[in-house]
């Protein structure tokens, strides 16, 4: 091929329009099959267009040189030499002088741009998946997935042809846009087997975004890559007559894409980052001829290793041999032996271990997600969320630590402010009444029948979180929300943990129910601050209430022993008042007779009677009447009771 040829130009500007067709598709794929690994391919796409066009115009600066050259070669011969003309005939070659800006100055600045520029890119985007929770999954993957396998298949070939023209001469610049051309085909093969998992519905959650952030990492490295290449450049040593290699190209996906041996391309990396033959040293040649059985050994071991299992205490496994079960009995703890992998595998469930689903709303407080190998358990905490630092969360404040809200459930209400006098409420209106409720119900598990569980059921954990929010829906619409809420909460989780229970062994899901936790039922946070003032007011009209009650429990025992009381008098008051002058006249009757009979007896007794009864607390002085004149002066004072001290014992001896 000449020198002068356009064809290296016109192939540069081929593989550009291979890399706009590539990108349209790219974008296509991501758009409608909800592609994240797409987005990382579209630029890849994208670089195989700038980079063809980049080394378009290097070729096209290269032939006007060319001919440049050719066109003074000629003129010499033509005028022969011609010293006058020898320093004009150096300014007038500005095609050379274009050539060597453009290699200079363009290309090493298109580098560092479209280096930087893709790094924000792969920062950006990161970032962006970093905060997504959930990816949407393609609707209808198959179709798109034909199309990446196409692609894919396409872009191979396309490829395969431009990197054995970019052997011929003066197509050295072809090569960095063939070499991005391989990586994007290798995209949309990885964006195949995405669509392909989430079609048979294998790890549909988290297969793309898996392998998207795989790509965007390798398009971070090989960006960081176009930077440092323009830093190295200006130390690097030169070597004379060395083949100009472009700045753009990138040395990892050379040494997978440029034509011969992946050794032999290792080495021409060497050789020309070093200035100096590294591939004819002997430590070399020895890691040349050792590296691939060393590798082959590696291989081996690795494919020994897979054929020992170690099952856990706490797991059960089922062993599985040509992707078909070989027993349904799940195998114990232990060592087992099995075929090397991919020819048979034992997969592990630990079945001791407390599982937990969630109804609702994700709240959490202190709460670890956890990995799902979509067998339906989990294998462990796989990212912390934010949660509550607080431990008293209240009804107005959101209970999500994401940004999709919560779950309002339907459930039942009786109406309020018809109550019997009894404290009941009345049962003759018919009208229904229904409120909402947000739930945040953790449901734990175990798993009893590991079979059952495992390959009878695709995802059997979601299909047991289905069944517990059906039979939560059911059970919220036939029970009052207040009820619920409060006083029958623990029966509550009774009754739903034995129907979700039921409802699991009626399709044989092979799990046991331990426990439904009810604690985070609570009123949507719209309506906390109002709810919040109605269940004060039934508070406060409680507390009224109670107190009346206890006003009663004291006041009418009270008010019943004063009735009691008046009664009792009223009663004694009319029998005084029907006896006493019939008791009365019956005595004078009978002191009549006694005075008839004798009234000087009558009058003394009645006279000793009354000096008894009545003067029983006074002193008496009993005078005889035989004394005559004596005077006799009493003292009338009060005195102490008599004792010892007040006799007189010696006048009365000396009287004696």
């Amino acid at each position: 091929m000449s020198s002068t040829s356009p064809r290296p130009r016109n192939l540069c500007y081929g593989i550009s329009v291979v890399g706009l067709i590539l990108l349209v598709v790219a974008i296509l794929v991501a758009r409608n099959a909800n592609c994240s690994v797409m987005w990382v391919g579209s630029v890849s796409c994208l670089l195989v267009t700038l980079f063809g066009l980049v080394g378009a115009g290097r070729c096209a600066f290269q032939r006007r040189q060319l001919l440049e050259e050719e066109a003074a070669a000629e003129f010499r011969v033509s005028h022969g030499a011609n010293e006058l003309f020898d320093d004009a005939d150096e300014a007038v070659r500005m095609a050379t002088r274009a050539n060597m800006q453009y290699t200079k100055y363009f290309v090493p600045v298109i580098t560092v741009v479209i280096g930087v520029l893709v790094g924000i890119y792969c920062l950006v985007l990161w970032r962006i998946w970093a905060g997504t929770e959930a990816f949407p999954i393609a609707p209808n993957p198959m179709p798109m997935a034909l199309l990446c396998v196409i692609s894919w298949i396409a872009s191979l070939v396309v490829w395969s042809y431009f990197a054995g023209a970019s052997r011929e001469k003066g197509c050295r610049w072809l090569r960095p846009a063939s070499a991005w051309l391989f990586f994007s085909g290798l995209l949309f093969l990885l964006s195949a087997i995405a669509l392909f998992l989430e079609y048979f519905k294998k790890a549909v959650d988290t297969a793309d975004i898996t392998i998207a952030r795989f790509a965007l990492v390798a398009l971070a490295i090989l960006s960081i890559e176009l930077v440092l290449g323009f830093v190295i450049e200006f130390y690097r040593p030169r070597m004379p007559g060395e083949e100009e290699r472009p700045l753009i190209e990138s040395r990892i996906l050379s040494v997978f894409t440029e034509p011969g041996g992946v050794a032999r391309n290792v080495a021409a990396s060497l050789d020309y980052q070093f200035g100096f033959q590294v591939s004819e040293v002997w430590f070399y040649r020895f890691l040349a001829r050792t590296v691939v059985p060393l590798l082959a050994l590696m291989v081996v071991l690795m494919l020994l290793q897979t054929c020992l299992i170690v099952i856990n205490t706490d797991e059960q496994g089922i062993h599985e041999r040509f992707g078909r079960v070989v027993s349904q009995e799940p195998l114990t703890s232990g060592l087992y032996f099995k075929l090397p992998w991919p020819f048979a595998r034992i997969v592990r469930f630990p079945v001791e271990q407390v599982q937990e689903v969630t109804l609702g709303g994700e709240h959490g407080h202190g709460h670890e997600e956890e990995e799902d190998d979509h067998h339906g358990h989990s294998h462990g905490p796989k990212n912390k969320k934010k949660h509550h630092d607080v431990r008293v969360i209240l009804w107005s404040v959101s209970h999500s630590d994401d940004d999709h809200g919560e779950n309002n459930f339907i459930v039942a209400r009786r109406p309020e402010g018809v109550v019997n006098d009894d404290g009941s409420r009345a049962k003759d209106d018919a009208t229904a009444y229904l409120g909402l409720v947000t739930a945040h119900i953790p449901m734990y598990f175990k798993v009893k029948n590991l079979y059952d569980f495992a390959y009878k059921h695709d995802n059997s954990t979601q299909i047991l979180r289905n069944l517990a929010t059906r039979e939560l829906l059911l059970y919220l619409t036939s029970v009052d929300m207040m009820d619920v809420l409060g006083q029958k909460r623990l029966e509550a989780t009774r009754v739903l943990k034995e129907n979700i229970q039921q409802a699991a062994d009626e399709i044989g899901l092979g799990v046991e129910v331990l426990f439904v936790s009810l604690a985070g039922l609570h009123p949507p946070t719209e309506v906390g601050p109002l709810f919040d003032n109605v269940v004060s007011a039934t508070e406060a009209r409680n507390e009224v209430i109670l107190l009346a009650q206890t006003d009663a429990v004291k006041r009418v025992p009270t008010a019943r022993a004063r009735a009691s009381q008046i009664r009792n008098q009223a009663n004694a008051y009319k029998h005084e008042r029907a006896n006493v002058p019939k008791a009365e006249a019956d005595r004078f009757l009978g002191q009549l007779k006694g005075f008839n009979a004798c009234p000087e007896v009558f009058k003394l007794y009645s006279f000793l009677d009354m000096m008894t009864t009545s003067g029983s607390q006074s002193r008496k002085y009993v005078l005889s009447d035989s004394l005559g004149k004596e005077v006799i002066q009493l003292n009338l004072e009060k005195k102490l009771k008599s004792s010892l001290l007040d006799l007189n014992l010696g006048d009365q001896t000396s009287e004696q």
